[in-house]
C-alpha cells in the first residue's frame, strides 16, 4: 500500500488526497484528521466510504426496517423476535433521543439509557439490539464503525434485582393443572416436556405425535432458543390429554392463545401457590425448573437432565435442579463416619485455665500446665486452682510427663 499524502489546493479549505487516480477531498480542515479519512478511503474504497457517510444522514426508521428485513429473510427470525427488536430500536427515536445515524454517539446513547425506567437486564437488552444493528450497518459498508461498541458499559444487575425461580412441588403442580380449566393443558405440557413459553406458543398439531410409540412432540429449529430443534418424549398421561384436545382443535396451533403473566399469577394464587419463598419466585418458568428437578431426581444423571432440558452448559442445568431441606437431612444421615473409635469417644477435652473452659480436639497440642475436667460448667477460681494441681490423664489413659522443675537460681 502506497504512502498517503494529503495536501491543500489553492483557494480551498479542506485537505485532499490522491486516491483511485484522482484528487479526492477528505472534507477535513485538520491535517491529522484528513490523513485518517484518507486511510479509510484507501481501505474500503472512495465509493464505499462516501456511501457510509451518506448513511449518517439517512432516517433511522428506514435503516431499521432494512435491518429487520435482513433478520427475517436471512437469519430466519420469527415474528416475536422482530417485534422485540423493533421496540428496542425505535424507542429512542420515538423519544426524540436520535433522529439520524449521526446522532448515535457514546454520550447521547449513555444519557438515553440512564433515562430508562427498567432493570439492568432490560437496559442491556436495548444496548445489545443497538450493537447488533450498528454492527450490521458496518458489515453492509453503510457505516464506518460502530460508535458505541466497547464504549458504553453494560449495566450490572444488583443482587436485589436478580429473580431466582423455584421449582414447584408435585402437590402445587397438580393443584395448578386442576384449578385452571382453560390453561391446564398448557401447564401440564410445560411441566412434562420442559418446553419454554415461546416454544409452546409456536407448537403446531403437526408437531405432536401422541399416537406414536413412544409418544413425543417435535420442537422445530425456528421455534427453539438455540435454533437447533429437538424431539421431546412425553408421558402417556399427556398424550391422552393432547389426543382429546386434538378433536376439539380449530387451528393448526396447539395453543391458539397464551395466558398473560397476570393470568398465570392469578391461577397460581387460586392453586394456593405462594409467589415468593426462600427458594425463589414461582412463575411460568418454574414449570421448566420443575421438569428438570424431577428428571434429575429420578435418573440421578445430571448429563441426561442437561440434554432433556436443552441446555448448552451443565452449569445452567445445575441452577434448575432444586433440592429440599428434608432431602439434605436424609443425605447427611447416611453420611459415612470419618472419626475413629478413639477419636470419637475422647472428642473435645475441656481445658480449664483461671476458671475459663477452652474447647479443643482431644488433648493434642495442649500446654503442660493445662488440666482436663468434665464439660459441665465454668469453675470458680478456687475450684480451678485445685484442678490445676491435680494430675492430668489423657483420654487414652496415658499420663503426661511431669512438669519440668525450674532450675535453681545462681544466687542459691
Amino acid at each position: 500500500m502506497s504512502k498517503l499524502k494529503v495536501f491543500k489546493r489553492k483557494g480551498r479549505r479542506h485537505y485532499y488526497a490522491w486516491l483511485d487516480a484522482r484528487c479526492v477531498s477528505t472534507g477535513q480542515t485538520d491535517q491529522r484528521a484528513a490523513i485518517e479519512v484518507a486511510r479509510r478511503m484507501q481501505a474500503v474504497g472512495v465509493a464505499a466510504y462516501r456511501q457510509g457517510k451518506q448513511a449518517l444522514t439517512e432516517e433511522l426508521e428506514d435503516l431499521i426496517e432494512d435491518h429487520l428485513k435482513h433478520l427475517r429473510d436471512h437469519d430466519g427470525r420469527g415474528h416475536e423476535h422482530l417485534r422485540k427488536k423493533r421496540i428496542h430500536l425505535t424507542r429512542p427515536i420515538n423519544e426524540r433521543a436520535f433522529k439520524n445515524l449521526r446522532d448515535v454517539q457514546k454520550r447521547r446513547f449513555q444519557e438515553w439509557l440512564e433515562t430508562l425506567d427498567c432493570g439492568a437486564k432490560t437496559r442491556n437488552e436495548y444496548m445489545t439490539s443497538w450493537n447488533v444493528f450498528l454492527d450490521w450497518l458496518v458489515y453492509e459498508d453503510r457505516l464506518d464503525e460502530n460508535p458505541i461498541k466497547g464504549k458504553v458499559r453494560r449495566a450490572r444487575a444488583s443482587k436485589s434485582e436478580a429473580r431466582t425461580r423455584r421449582a414447584l412441588t408435585l402437590a402445587e403442580l397438580s393443584s395448578l393443572v386442576e384449578v385452571s380449566e382453560r390453561w391446564g393443558l398448557l401447564y401440564l405440557t410445560a411441566a412434562t416436556t420442559g418446553a419454554r413459553f415461546n416454544e409452546l406458543k409456536q407448537l403446531h398439531w403437526a408437531d405432536v405425535h401422541e399416537a406414536d410409540e413412544p409418544p413425543h412432540i417435535v420442537l422445530r429449529p425456528e421455534t427453539t432458543k438455540n435454533r437447533k430443534g429437538r424431539t421431546q418424549c412425553i408421558t402417556r398421561e399427556l398424550a391422552d390429554e393432547l389426543a382429546a384436545a386434538r378433536d376439539r382443535a380449530k387451528t393448526e396451533r396447539v395453543f391458539r392463545r397464551m395466558p398473560s403473566h397476570h393470568t398465570i399469577a392469578k391461577d397460581m394464587a387460586a392453586a394456593g401457590i405462594q409467589k415468593e419463598t426462600e427458594a425463589g419466585i414461582a412463575s411460568f418458568h418454574s414449570l421448566r425448573h420443575t421438569f428438570t428437578t424431577i428428571i434429575a431426581k429420578q435418573t440421578r444423571d445430571a448429563r441426561l437432565a442437561q440434554r432433556m432440558a436443552d441446555h448448552a452448559d451443565i452449569t445452567t442445568t445445575q441452577g434448575y435442579m432444586h433440592t429440599e431441606r428434608d432431602e439434605h437431612a436424609a443425605v447427611m444421615r447416611d453420611f459415612p463416619r470419618l472419626l475413629g473409635e478413639r477419636r470419637a469417644t475422647g472428642r473435645a477435652s475441656e481445658v480449664v485455665q483461671t476458671g475459663q473452659i477452652v474447647s479443643n480436639w482431644g488433648a493434642f497440642g495442649l500446654s503442660e500446665s493445662c488440666m482436663q475436667v468434665s464439660a459441665v460448667e465454668t469453675l470458680s477460681p478456687i475450684e480451678s486452682e485445685s484442678v490445676v494441681r491435680s494430675p492430668l490423664v489423657e483420654p487414652g489413659g496415658i499420663e503426661p510427663r511431669p512438669p519440668r522443675q525450674a532450675a535453681p537460681s545462681s544466687a542459691a
